[in-house]
């Protein structure tokens, strides 16, 4: 098979504490990196992850705390990474775009860039964002704030910085899109606004507006854009696994990304003579359990330290992927936390487990060949169905689907009884091949539960999941 190339969105490195959604997003992209090495080849797939450490914010951050930014950014890494740990973020490549080799390849882009000719000087005023990095429009504005930012007042900048026409590229991005490259589809119309809004970008800024970042070669007064510098790390970090143009890509991010990942992006990649990105991927945004944006503001954010340190792994792992919605906004709300995990995990998985092995151990059956039968050809078509979901990245309903192949299986055993039914042994060899495929359906949620499979292993009752 081809080699597969995922990456999430690199977070800005201006904090020590990842917030929910950082977690939504890299479980998510963790899920489904797990699921592809599960299914297919664990060597030819690659997790990409990492930090944009260039940037006015972080810069700021460094300073109210009175600390050099390298060691800032060396404290902010291993915080990111250590959290990563803990919600088992198994990544391949963490990059980190403050690395004197990432720096050595962007001023190499743009080189190359101002070689073709694609790279232009101009004067501009705009509203900047500073908590965006990014110009806005008036249209982006709610009452003349940022939506995203609202305590921040926009500056107004003019200067004359360096620009990147992005009209060049419209014909080429619209027939790619032509190939269904954005999940879900329905973010095809906003992208199309954005198409058509901004002709170009700007890729420097002001030394004295930007003094973190890469220097402009040759222009003491310019510093290459955070946006242009960090969008580059998926290109080179593919390339360290294998050519971009040889990887099949998924990109991962969140619904305010969206011009970044879909249009900059994309033509950036034109630019270099290299093909799109096979699948951009828009996750949703998670709110409080009242449906409010979280924010410091409000006091409604979610730590999701905390929610482990409650919850445990399994649980928080099984409510970011089963309970929230993968594309659309949701609710975290920890009472539908407790009760799905308790109701879908330890009594419908856990206990059909326990008991299967259970009945299988007592009654000595030998379930090591397996008489194919309806009920198993039914397992392997509900198995097909389940990989097909997850292959278009419909994390919940693989795993709703999944959850009612367990409900029918708990039906089945209800209703066969058994132990007490004289073809115990064709009900129970039906039942381990099913928790067997479950047990591998369920393995990019509980990566670390080496038990299940064990238990499933030994044939001996286990109890696998403890109820909250």
């Amino acid at each position: 098979m081809s080699k597969l190339f995922i990456t999430s969105t690199l977070p800005y490195a201006n904090s020590y504490r990842p917030h929910i959604g950082h977690l939504f997003e890299f479980i998510l992209t963790d899920s489904i990196t797990r699921f592809n090495k599960s299914f297919y080849s664990k060597e030819n797939v690659c997790f990409n992850t990492g930090l944009d450490q260039n940037g006015s914010k972080i810069l700021q951050k460094a300073t109210e705390l009175g600390l050099p930014i390298g060691e800032f950014l060396s404290g902010v890494t291993d915080e990111w990474k250590s959290f990563c740990e803990k919600f088992h973020i198994d990544y391949n490549n963490f990059y980190e775009t403050s690395s004197t080799t990432h720096t050595e390849k962007v001023i190499k882009v743009w080189n190359l860039f101002v070689k073709k000719g694609l790279l232009y000087e101009k004067e501009y005023t705009g509203k900047y964002c500073v908590g965006c990095e990014a110009f806005k429009l008036n249209k982006d504005l709610t009452e003349g704030k940022c939506p995203d930012h609202s305590n921040l007042i926009l500056d107004t900048v003019t200067e004359k910085n360096y620009f990147f026409n992005l009209s060049t590229y419209k014909e080429t991005i619209l027939e790619w899109l032509k190939t269904n490259p954005i999940n879900p589809a329905n973010k095809v119309n906003e992208l199309l606004v954005f198409i058509n809004d901004y002709d170009e970008i700007s890729v420097s800024r002001k030394r004295t507006e930007l003094s973190l970042g890469i220097g402009v070669p040759n222009r003491d007064d310019q510093v290459i854009y955070v946006w242009f510098d960090a969008l580059l790390n998926y290109i080179f970090a593919a390339d360290e696994f294998a050519d971009w143009n040889d990887c099949k890509t998924i990109q991962l991010c969140g619904p305010d990304n969206l011009r970044f990942q879909a249009q900059i992006f994309q033509c950036l990649l034109i630019a270099l003579g290299k093909k799109n990105t096979g699948t951009v991927f828009i996750h949703g945004t998670i709110l409080d359990k009242n449906g409010r944006k979280m924010s410091k503001t409000e006091g409604n954010v979610i730590d999701p330290i905390e929610q482990l340190e409650k919850y445990g792994i399994d649980a928080v792992r099984y409510y970011t992927l089963a309970g929230l919605n993968t594309t659309d906004n949701s609710s975290w709300d920890e009472a539908n936390l407790v009760t799905q995990f308790n109701s879908e995990i330890c009594n419908d998985w856990g206990n059909l487990v326990s008991r299967t092995l259970h009945l299988i151990d007592t009654k000595s059956v030998d379930v090591n060949y397996i008489v194919l039968n309806p009920f198993t050809d039914n397992v392997r078509k509900c198995e097909e169905e389940i990989v097909k979901l997850w292959q278009n990245l419909k994390i919940k309903e693989a795993l709703q689907k999944t959850n009612e192949l367990v409900k029918s299986a708990n039906k089945y055993i209800n209703d066969e009884t058994p132990w007490n039914n004289e073809n115990y042994e064709v009900v129970l060899k039906n039942l381990y091949y099913l928790i067997t495929f479950v047990a591998a359906l369920y393995l990019p949620v509980f990566p670390n539960r080496p038990d299940v499979f064990q238990a499933i292993e030994s044939k001996k009752k286990a109890i696998l999941f403890t109820k909250l």
